[in-house]
């Protein structure tokens, strides 16, 4: 217990990890020399921090070297994983080292990541300024700020930074923003078997009565709860709820799985009273290098109750609290003992960092003095892994879709592979022997086999992207009136406190009596948008649903920096707020729950935000789904603010969002304990042949052809006939008498004649069909798109002989499984234990030969692969003699289950091309990058893998056709599973060329063709700034017409840009065409150029004149622009200047724009907005 708390957490100064972002990516820095310190010859110290330009913030775990000596070389190199993103640098800071070990900042500096920064050849230097990193607080942007700092003259720092591959293995390992000697990663390839153990007869021990431990406990919790809240002095009484100790891996840097949790129970054992569980701890594929940790918690139930106050009857009666007492752990890497020895594991408490962070109960047994120590003892069984399954890729059943990853925004972890771990090579000595600053983290390396990073919280305590609001915008929101979220008892879901630490237990979730979930995303409002977007709407794409999407959304805007309340467009219903729900119901598949409860641990939802008037794309939003297992009760509910990313990675604002899950009984019949089996009973292996009784029924009622032939028309109308000569007889002759008995019974043998006719006619065919469904039996196999299905056929000879079969089928989607080193995997795969042959059959072709001895069991392994959308298949396997006489007959039946997607891709590309895309490889995927295969839905579709990315090429439609496919990603190079499923969504669109020069405004005309409809239609840009569109409001698209709109371009900078049109039908909110207008602009010719000293942290507007001379003969009227109309303007937007007169231009120009050196263009246009001429205004 000492090693573990000196070696692992025994470190000061720490500051909380930043959200890890989609962009991350490795990097590698290295640190060479301080150049130009000769002078001062003292030693130094260099501090890395991370830091963001945007929010003027330092995030992350910061980085302290020992200290160095002239000539300071310092030759240390950093490894961690940073965001990627515009405004993300480092900072470095110089301290100088004086007598009496006094620390001062001399000197600091600043490297931005990017792509930009990153070097692949020599080593860069960067300038250093003088003073401490006091001075980010005046300029957040250091880069910008430069030149209104103090260099330190003649001192730079030589650095190098590069991206280093080897940093991938440490996905599952290394925070984000958190740097890491690269000595701490194993330079080896060299990976552990895992191992599975089971913790069985668990028990834990106090060393005291266990009634006198929980009084004395309960004593001290109810003096402190009365001494720290009012509300609590008038109870006596705290209860305990629940006992339990929880399990889990530790692998020195973050817990790698979720906590397993066991009851604890008490019983009588002598003087002394200890708890025991009846439950089992499974750990299944761990690494024996990592470390077991156990916490023992009590769930302490608390009164609620307050003076004049009656609660409702909704609300909770008492509150529960978690009270960890007493922790410990246990070194795997040791030698790992006999199975089935019982072990004693020490437990402690008391004050002190723990693998949890957590405030641990006191260790001080007071009055009771006691010299035993609290322990916790367990039976261990170890099972070894079987190596053929190791040195494959492992996955899980065919019914639990694997862990999504989330493109941009968000990561995964695939608990399906095994992952490396952090491995401590050899540390050189002189950095185990260098002085470690006291606010410096420690690397000291743990049983030399993990390295342990200091106070880093597990991952997921960064899953939620929840930001903290301001009291203001709570109290709008809290009351804006938003509807309930209740279950059919009309009881509100609870509200999860996300600050709190994240605990999941398996055994709750699959014990749970309500089966169904009913999941709901209520859209309470949004912030920071943009005010021209008025309305909006949102898509959801939540699990294997169809993509769902919301009806309009108006923002109403009550104060400005508060967030702007939703509402349902023109309805009547005016309550704020839109809630879009998904039920997913056991009875619809027997393996839903199962599937369900793996992809909220692991999966991620994708909310898409559009503007509803323009139908331009807003942004994304991914939020992963984790908070929605209830855990047993009847509903839970979490309100969380998201950042709203666009397609180019920049934040819009800010979607305000309440997830919750609510739990009820099966609508359609609980399925659950009925799951599909992967092996196939015949029913001819002795077992189900139950007495059948058949009852007789009337022909006619049994076969609809002979109840047509005996009603047919013919005997109608010769029953008619017979009456018309009865007729004519009784008017001939009124005595004559109608031979009524012997008409019936010449009429009764001919239906019965036909009947036997009938019946000789369909014997044969009814016997076989008898024949054949005795010998018939029908599965059914859930299958899923883009994998493929593993089953096997068990049959037995049932007679006395050796006998030989004939094996065939009716289609080629389904092969037999001839290598056995296949049918291992696949066994593996799918989960299934039954014994395996080899060299079953006698050949390869369709019928497959097969001998089996008197009362021989075979089990014949078939695979199923299908890439048809179709919902449902059904084919027939036919088990025959030599004789080809059946002896057997298989229906199956492949219901295909819906796909999860895990992540969604958007693109926009012109019409009648072809669009060839890379995207990144998941970071989290483990196998080699040669087992990696991609596949596409779309037969038009290419995808292949280079380079460590996977790269489509995809033919588009004419717009607006919207192109949507898949793309599976497997993990094999067979291709049996997928282990990600793609969706990439394609928007066509028109292209236009526009060339314009810089300043001058260019009209280019365009057609627009009427569709088979009148319809009212308005052009929205991108950029109104930029690009402007005629008409600009709604105009009427006749039929079959031509409509001329005029789109004016004004270019600000020069460059190639790339701008979005879209035409919009209002009346129906559905897009007609889609422009991708590509742009070219070139600067004017600079007439003149003006030079304005730079005045440092100015605080007034400065004011220029320059002259302009009119060339014209006659009086013209002059309009000024400028490129940069934020940092420049005019006191006089418009001239009137006389023939061969000249007039001065009033600049002013910003406090900003005097302060930074900037480039600035002066236009002078025409009434036609052509530009006459240009100056520049250049700030030096």
């Amino acid at each position: 217990m000492a090693e573990w708390y000196n070696n692992v957490y025994k470190s000061k100064g720490h500051i909380e990890p930043g959200i890890q972002s989609a962009n991350t990516q490795p990097y590698l820095l290295e640190l060479h020399k301080v150049e130009g310190l000769g002078k001062i010859k003292a030693n130094i110290e260099i501090n890395v921090y991370f830091y963001d330009s945007a929010t003027g913030m330092v995030y992350g775990t910061p980085w302290k070297s020992s200290s160095f000596g002239p000539p300071y070389n310092l030759g240390q190199e950093l490894v961690f994983y940073a965001d990627v993103k515009p405004t993300s640098m480092l900072l470095l800071e110089i301290v100088q080292i004086e007598g009496g070990g006094q620390r001062q900042a001399i000197g600091w500096s600043c490297h931005k990541i990017s792509s930009e920064t990153v070097a692949t050849t020599s080593p860069r230097k960067v300038d250093v300024y003088l003073g401490s990193l006091r001075s980010i607080f005046y300029f957040k942007d250091p880069s910008v700020a430069s030149s209104q700092l103090l260099r330190f003259e003649g001192v730079s720092i030589s650095l190098n930074m590069t991206q280093k591959s080897v940093v991938r293995r440490l996905t599952s390992h290394l925070p984000s923003n958190y740097m890491l000697p690269p000595s701490v990663i194993s330079k080896s390839n060299k990976t552990v078997a895992p191992i599975t153990v089971f913790l069985e007869d668990v028990e834990v021990t106090f060393g005291v009565h266990i009634r006198k431990f929980e009084e004395y406990m309960l004593s001290l919790l109810l003096l402190d709860a009365k001494q720290n809240s009012a509300h609590l002095r008038q109870f006596e009484k705290i209860t305990i709820k629940e006992r339990r100790l929880k399990a889990s891996i530790h692998n020195g840097i973050n817990f790698t799985d979720q906590f397993q949790v066991v009851y604890l129970e008490n019983i009588q054992n002598a003087d002394l009273q200890s708890l025991r569980s009846k439950g089992v701890i499974s750990l299944a594929g761990i690494d024996p290098r990592n470390h077991l940790i156990f916490s023992l918690e009590y769930v302490m139930e608390v009164p609620l109750s307050f003076a004049n106050v009656t609660l409702v009857s909704s609300m909770r009666q008492s509150q529960v609290h978690m009270i960890t007492l007493r922790w410990g752990v246990w070194s795997l890497s040791k030698a790992l003992p006999i199975s089935g020895s019982v072990l004693r594991v020490p437990l402690t408490g008391g004050p002190g960092l723990n693998p949890e962070k957590k405030l641990v109960f006191t260790s001080d047994f007071g009055p009771l003095n006691t010299n035993r120590d609290s322990a916790v003892s367990f039976k261990l069984i170890k099972q070894e892994a079987d190596k053929e399954k190791f040195l494959n890729v492992t996955y899980q059943d065919m019914s639990v879709q694997p862990d999504p990853t989330p493109t941009l925004k968000t990561t995964g972890t695939m608990d399906s592979f095994s992952v490396p771990v952090i491995e401590v090579t050899n540390v050189s000595q002189k950095q185990k022997a260098a002085p470690q600053s006291t606010d410096s983290p420690r690397f000291e390396p743990l049983e030399g086999s993990i390295v342990a990073l200091p106070d880093s919280k597990p991952a997921f305590h960064q899953e939620l992207e929840k930001q903290d609001l301001d009291k203001a915008a709570y109290a709008q929101l809290h009351n804006a009136g938003y509807p309930d979220i209740t279950d059919t008892d009309g009881r509100p879901a609870i509200e999860l406190d996300l600050s709190k630490h994240y605990v999941y237990s398996a055994a709750l979730e699959r014990n749970d009596p309500r089966t169904c979930n009913t999941v709901y995303f209520q859209f309470l409002a949004l912030s920071g948008l943009d005010q021209d977007i008025r309305n909006i709407f949102c898509t959801v794409q939540f699990y294997c649903f169809p993509s769902e999407t919301t009806p309009v959304l108006t923002t109403r805007h009550t104060r400005p920096n508060l967030p702007s309340i939703l509402y349902k467009h023109n309805q009547t219903d005016q309550s704020p707020g839109c809630i879009v729900k998904f039920s997913i119901d056991p009875g619809l598949n027997a393996n839903e729950p199962e599937r369900f409860l793996k992809h909220i641990q692991s999966g991620a939802c994708t909310i898409d935000v559009w503007d509803a008037d323009s139908l331009f794309h807003i942004g994304s939003v991914t939020t992963k789904l984790r908070r929605l297992a209830r855990q047993g009760e009847h509903g839970v509910q979490s309100t969380q603010v998201f950042d709203i990313h666009s397609d180019g990675g920049m934040t819009q604002g800010k979607l305000h969002l309440r997830i919750a899950n609510i739990g009820g009984h099966a609508c359609l019949g609980d399925l659950s304990s009925q799951k599909t089996s992967l092996v196939v009973e015949c029913c001819d292996n002795g077992q189900g042949n139950e007495e059948k009784i058949l009852r007789p029924r009337p022909l006619t009622n049994v076969d609809q052809n002979l109840h047509s032939i005996l009603s047919s028309d013919s005997l109608k109308s010769k029953n008619r006939k017979q009456q018309r000569m009865e007729a004519v007889r009784r008017s001939q002759n009124p005595n004559y008498i109608v031979p009524r008995e012997a008409e019936f019974r010449i009429q009764r043998e001919e239906q019965l004649k036909m009947v036997q006719n009938y019946r000789n006619k369909i014997l044969n065919d009814v016997i076989r069909e008898a024949l054949v469904a005795s010998v018939t039996c029908s599965h059914t196999i859930h299958t899923m798109y883009g994998a493929v299905a593993y089953f096997e056929l068990h049959y037995r000879n049932t007679t006395v002989e050796t006998q030989s079969y004939l094996l065939s089928w009716d289609t080629g989607d389904i092969r037999l499984v001839y290598d056995v080193s296949e049918a291992k995997v696949l066994k593996s795969l799918f989960n299934v234990s039954t014994p395996l042959e080899s060299d079953l059959f006698e050949n390869s072709k369709i019928p497959v030969k097969l001998t089996l001895r008197a009362g021989e069991d075979v089990y014949i392994p078939m695979l199923y692969s299908s890439n048809t959308t179709k919902q449902e298949f059904q084919y027939t396997i036919k088990l025959m003699t030599e004789e080809h006489t059946p002896v057997q007959l298989v229906r199956l039946t492949f219901k295909q289950q819906r796909q999860i997607i895990s992540e969604r891709f958007m693109f926009a590309e012109p019409e009648d091309t072809f669009a060839k895309h890379s995207l990144p490889v998941p970071g989290t995927f483990s196998p080699t990058l040669e087992n990696l295969r991609v596949r596409s839905s779309d037969a038009s579709v290419l995808c292949s893998v280079e380079g460590g990315r996977v790269v489509f090429k995809a033919p588009i439609p004419k717009t607006p056709e919207i192109m949507r496919f898949l793309i599976m990603i497997y993990g094999d190079r067979n291709c049996y599973v997928p282990i990600h499923i793609w969706e990439v969504v394609i928007h066509s669109q028109k292209k236009i060329e526009l060339t314009a020069v810089v300043g001058t405004e260019k009209v280019f005309p365009v057609i627009l063709r009427g569709t088979d409809a009148v319809r009212v239609v308005q052009c929205y840009s991108a950029n109104n700034r930029v690009l402007k569109l005629e008409p600009d409001r709604e105009f009427m698209l006749l039929p079959n017409n031509i409509q001329e709109v005029k789109i004016r371009f004004e270019p600000l900078d020069t460059g190639i840009k790339d701008y979005q049109v879209n035409i919009v039908d209002t009346k129906n909110r559905m897009l007609l065409e889609r422009w991708a207008v590509h742009t070219t602009s070139d600067l004017p010719i600079v007439s003149k150029t003006y030079d304005l000293p730079r005045v440092p942290r100015s605080l007034h507007p400065t004011t220029k004149q320059i002259s302009f001379v009119n060339p014209y003969t006659t009086e013209k009227v002059f309009r000024l622009k400028t490129n940069k109309p934020d940092l420049l303007s005019f006191k006089e937007e418009e001239l009137t200047v006389p023939s061969k007169q000249s007039v001065n231009i009033g600049l002013v120009l910003t406090p900003l724009a005097v302060s930074h050196a900037n480039h600035i263009l002066v236009f002078v246009n025409d009434v036609q907005q052509k530009c006459e001429e240009c100056f520049a205004v250049r700030i030096t």
